[in-house]
């Protein structure tokens, strides 16, 4: 299947990324859901897959790091219409200080999809863990291993009311789960 979201080509993300995976397989989704390049807001911030917004062919966001899901929530209540698709993209580093807005977009059931690219640590600030980094997984500045247990952010939204839950891991296409996400 050829592009229709992304522009065709490289993408902005370094060789081996999981990141390549996820924005791939969120262009097949909206593809398989039918949606218009004009009815999809995709909300970045600040991380490794911030750096996709130039890439996409919809709207894009790109905000302050922690803040996507904000964002998307203010955009999902400000245009108030189910055609349209807002996807909030978060690290897990993001997620962690942005955590809070994530539990209230599922408590107030705004219109959007959020999707966490949790590759385990701060990324770009040196391999810090982020609050979702499992215990004994080693970073370069905990090369001992993470000690404490992480939060499990599907349970937290799940327990919060999100519509729709899932965690994957990107070894291959899963935009039949996205699809199933966006549906939601």
């Amino acid at each position: 299947m050829s592009r229709k979201f992304l522009d065709e080509g490289e993408l902005p993300f370094c060789k081996g990324c999981g990141h390549s995976l996820i924005a791939n397989s969120i262009d097949i989704a909206l593809q398989k859901s039918n949606y218009s390049l004009h009815d999809v807001i995709i909300v970045t911030d600040i991380g490794c897959h911030g750096i996709i917004d130039k890439s996409f062919q919809t709207h894009t966001i790109h905000g302050l790091h922690g803040r996507s899901v904000a964002l998307a929530s203010g955009v999902s209540a400000g245009i108030d219409n189910p055609k349209k698709k807002v996807i909030a993209l978060i690290g897990d580093g993001g997620a962690t200080i942005g955590m809070q807005h994530i539990i209230d977009a599922a408590h107030h059931n705004f219109n959007i999809t959020v999707i966490v690219h949790n590759n385990m640590l701060y990324g770009m600030t040196g391999g810090q863990p982020s609050e979702f980094t499992p215990s004994g997984f080693k970073t370069p500045t905990a090369p001992e291993g993470v000690k404490q247990k992480p939060y499990d952010i599907c349970q937290m939204a799940a327990s919060a009311g999100a519509s729709f839950v899932s965690r994957v891991i990107g070894t291959s296409d899963f935009s039949d789960t996205l699809a199933t996400a966006f549906s939601k």
